[in-house]
């Protein structure tokens, strides 16, 4: 559990101490005044502890301090104005994860010996001053998590030490300044969710150390610059959802020999998905969905091996396969790591093969929806035991549900909607323990909702709208306590509503309209008290409406 209380004042008797750790204990309340007779001190660690009120000025006297670290507090206030005229020997600051305001490193551009500063997650508003370019030794800049005003001045890139410069969701606005191409030495640039615009500058390909590029979830536009294409030390280029646009190059993966992740989703790119894209035999993740991509998936994507995420949804794209079958699924039956695909909203316009079933066993999504495709859903679907999603809806499947379903056991989302199946529901529906979503609707499914859909515990929404379903409602179908959405509309659903539907207390939006119920309203209906969604229109209901609804 570790110390609690308050840190005793008695510490500061102690004054042959050079290093003090108290951290990751449950200290609460301020820094004892005492502690300022600790003159000796080089290294005091006191993060992740419940420490509050504002950052003592007492501590400018603790001149031999080089490594200071308050992280994970709930400090408040502002940095001392003169924090490093009395620290003339800091190294490291850590400030992090606290409650700290006013303007950013106003008390800080006089640290030149200053190599780490992490000020994240916080409150700092105001401009990051020009004279950050004075802390020439800096090696790490954290800012991430404020709320800062204007751009990045072009003086970031006097700090030529520079290894790791993260600035991330601080609302940072304007270009990326050109002078971030001096900082070679420069392993990680995290710049993501902020308000950035304007071109990626042609001088990040300056940066051959570079390891992760990172300005996704911004207003940048244009191309990306070739130079990144050749910084080989690249692990993660990640710029999703921008402005950016233009095509990946043929030879996109020539240099880059460490690529573990490509991130370009929720932009503008067009034109085909290299072949050598498998040149990048180290890729673990590829996102290149919501663009404008065309041409042929390459089935070369099987050759990436660790291959873990391929997300490719709501692009332009089509099978490489010269027969109706697509071999992609086939191709991706070696990439053993795989768990996560997504190619939906791409007219593929095949047919699913038999292998994909043989998909690996670590694969917990699968979303092929509205992809045109046509034939029957594989029996063998039903062999990959670890999917928790699972998209078929908006193709063009024939033939039922198929029973083998039963063997997903760890559903949580099942979507097979508007794929105009028909026959009744499977029996093997309701071994699907775990499920949480399930869509039919807009299918030719016909007979009634079999009694065992009690089983289905765990369920929370379920559409089945437009179909043909006839015959009454089962009782086990109240059992369902969790329902939040219930959707039967549109079917030849008849008979009388029953009181037990008023067990569901979770209940927000409740569809039965356009059917064939009879009889009166039951006056359990009241006790749906979450329920803000209500049609019972076009049955035959009759009867007063009961005046507790």
């Amino acid at each position: 559990m570790g110390f609690a209380g308050t840190i005793p004042p008695q510490l500061g008797n102690l004054s042959f101490l050079v290093s003090v750790d108290m951290s990751s204990n449950s200290f609460h309340g301020h820094l004892p005044e005492g502690m300022s007779h600790l003159r000796r001190l080089s290294f005091m660690a006191l993060s992740n502890n419940n420490l509050t009120g504002e950052i003592p000025s007492w501590l400018g006297v603790l001149n031999r301090l080089q490594y200071l670290s308050l992280r994970n507090n709930s400090c408040v206030g502002h940095l001392l104005a003169n924090i490093c005229d009395n620290l003339p020997n800091l190294k490291e600051l850590d400030l992090s994860r606290n409650q700290l305001s006013d303007q950013m490193l106003s008390g800080l551009s006089n640290c030149s010996g200053l190599k780490s500063l992490d000020l994240s997650f916080n409150q700092f508003n105001g401009y990051i001053p020009k004279a950050v370019g004075n802390l020439k030794m800096l090696e790490e800049l954290h800012l991430d998590n404020n709320i800062l005003k204007g751009s990045i001045p072009e003086e970031i890139g006097n700090l030529q030490s520079l290894r790791a410069l993260s600035i991330e969701s601080s609302n940072l606005s304007g270009s990326i300044p050109r002078e971030i191409g001096n900082l070679t030495m420069l392993e990680e640039v995290h710049f993501s969710y902020n308000r950035l615009t304007g071109p990626i500058p042609n001088e990040i390909g300056n940066l051959l150390k570079l390891e992760s590029l990172n300005l996704g979830e911004n207003s940048l536009s244009g191309s990306i610059p070739v130079g990144i294409f050749n910084i080989s030390t690249l692990r993660e280029l990640y710029l999703s959802y921008n402005h950016l646009s233009g095509v990946l190059p043929s030879n996109m993966c020539h240099g880059l020999h460490n690529l573990e992740a490509i991130l370009l989703g929720g932009n503008n790119f067009s034109g085909a998905i290299p072949a050598s894209i498998s040149n990048c035999s180290k890729l673990i993740g590829i996102s290149l969905g919501d663009n404008k991509f065309s041409g042929p998936i390459p089935n070369s994507i099987g050759n990436l091996r660790r291959l873990v995420v391929l997300y490719l949804y709501a692009n332009n794209l089509t099978s490489e396969s010269p027969s109706p079958e697509l071999g992609l699924f086939t191709s991706l039956t070696g990439c053993i790591s795989l768990m996560d695909i997504d190619v939906g909203d791409n007219p593929l316009n095949g047919v699913l093969p038999r292998s994909i079933g043989n998909l690996s066993i670590s694969v917990v999504d699968l979303d092929v929806g509205n992809c045109g495709l046509k034939g029957n859903i594989p029996d063998s679907i039903g062999n990959l035991s670890n999917l928790a999603s699972l998209g078929l809806d908006d193709n063009n499947w024939t033939g039922s549900v198929p029973n083998t379903i039963w063997g997903l056991q760890k559903l949580w989302i099942l979507d097979l909607s508007n794929i105009s199946l028909t026959g009744p529901l499977p029996r093997g529906l309701c071994g699907l323990q775990s499920l949480e979503y399930l869509g039919l609707s807009q299918n030719q499914i016909s007979g009634s909702i079999p009694e065992c859909f009690n089983n289905l515990t765990s369920l929370k929404y379920h559409n089945i709208a437009f179909n043909r379903l006839t015959s009454t409602l089962p009782l086990s179908l109240w059992d369902l306590k969790g329902l939040k959405e219930l959707n039967l509309s549109s079917n030849l659903l008849r008979g009388p509503l029953a009181p037990e539907m008023g067990g569901l207390k979770n209940l927000t939006r409740l569809d039965l309209s356009n059917n064939q119920f009879s009889g009166k309203i039951p006056s359990t209906i009241w006790s749906l008290e979450s329920l803000d969604h209500l049609s019972l229109a076009n049955n035959s209901l009759q009867g007063l409406i009961p005046d507790n609804l």
